[in-house]
């Protein structure tokens, strides 16, 4: 049985499990994106505190110097578009390293979605939601570059750009089937009991039917059941939902995260509640892909859609921007319940600087504290 957000987050107060694991450097660069706040004198500050940051390096280590740039996938030629996907594709046929833990996992994609998986319980509404996604963002483009000899960044899909085009959803260019990801399934008829969210126009719900993901081309091993341990090779499946993708994934509500003042208030904001009484654009993306039935819209399993990462590494994005406003301040804050909900702390403390994450069994252990900075000691990456 497929999980959806509403679903997880009446199983997510059962209980925690302990996070463990390190990240190693991937590579990034320095730019104030386009979505920044306009120009004004704090701006100096923010331009001499980040290069006093850089020189300065974590307790005297050295700064990354030649940070890879990320940027949006229209930003791409024909040929980076191509060779991305076709690191994708090689991720999808090398064998996975993760089986002693993520028994069904089949191929090196199959772990990433494994992790995200087995760690899903622990890393939504939670004080780290942000920076856990931002380390499995450079870990997956780290593994694309070493393993599959891609030489660009991870790219990014700004679907503001799409909302604000007036084009029809199933036209815009991320799911051309050939200098994207492929579109929709076919329509198949949802149970009121598969969709607790209440979404409305779904328009697929079947096996993706062209691109270079389509049936037959690409394979998943997890999902949709909870079941990591267990291998079910199946097809990719999306479920268009326009009316949640236009309404979420929009300009004012990037800009409400944008306003935050604090990070415990920005990471609330930006994952908001596994509802739609408030727009947010995290669940916009998932369910604007993945409706009702469509992999993206399945909490554990959401990684087996190749554009997860373009998503997420948008959001990504939108915590960078954020970070880019004061600086300063920004890459020492962190804020947030450890327990998922428990925005109280009637159960739990809130994360610091100090608190633990991983992609375990991928990595090691990380501090929190040193994943804030991307052209720091850990990462190396920034946005164009």
């Amino acid at each position: 049985m497929k999980i959806n957000f509403l679903q997880w987050a009446a199983l997510a107060c059962i209980g925690t499990q302990a996070l463990a694991s390190p990240i190693a450097d991937p590579t990034a660069t320095n730019a104030l994106h386009e979505r920044s706040s306009s120009w004004d004198p704090s701006a100096w500050w923010n331009l001499w505190w980040k290069w006093f940051h850089q020189q300065q390096g974590n307790g005297g280590k050295q700064s990354c110097k030649s940070p890879l740039v990320r940027k949006e996938w229209r930003q791409l030629s024909d040929a980076q578009k191509k060779e991305y996907i076709s690191a994708v594709q090689c991720l999808a046929s090398l064998p996975a390293i993760t089986t002693a833990v993520i028994g069904g996992a089949i191929t090196r994609f199959d772990d990433f979605q494994g992790v995200h998986s087995r760690q899903t319980p622990n890393i939504h509404w939670v004080g780290h939601f942000a920076v856990w996604h931002r380390l499995m963002m450079a870990y997956y483009e780290k593994a694309l570059r070493e393993e599959c000899g891609y030489t660009g960044a991870q790219p990014y899909w700004d679907w503001l750009i799409d909302t604000e085009s007036g084009l029809n959803m199933t036209q815009w260019p991320i799911f051309d089937p050939q200098t994207g990801f492929g579109g929709n399934g076919p329509f198949v008829e949802a149970t009121a009991d598969q969709n607790p969210l209440g979404i409305e126009g779904h328009l697929g719900g079947g096996c993706v039917q062209d691109g270079p993901f389509a049936q037959g081309k690409f394979s998943l091993a997890l999902g949709p059941t909870v079941n990591y341990n267990l291998s079910n090779p199946h097809c990719l499946t999306r479920d268009f939902a326009p009316s949640v993708a236009e309404t979420n994934l929009v300009q004012s509500v990037w800009d409400e995260v944008m306003a935050e003042p604090d990070y415990g208030a920005f990471a609330r904001r930006l994952e908001a509640l596994p509802s739609w009484a408030m727009k947010n654009v995290h669940g916009g993306g998932h369910f604007g892909v993945g409706g009702i039935l469509g992999t993206m819209g399945d909490a554990y399993n959401s990684p087996g859609d190749p554009l997860f990462y373009l998503h997420h590494t948008n959001l990504d994005h939108l915590f960078w921007s954020w970070q880019q406003e004061d600086l300063s301040t920004r890459l020492s804050e962190v804020s947030g319940p450890i327990v998922p909900f428990d925005y109280n702390n009637t159960v739990a403390g809130n994360v610091t600087l100090d608190f633990e994450i991983n992609l375990f069994p991928l990595t090691g252990n990380f501090k929190l504290g040193d994943l804030l900075d991307t052209t720091g000691t850990k990462l190396c990456y920034t946005y164009q």
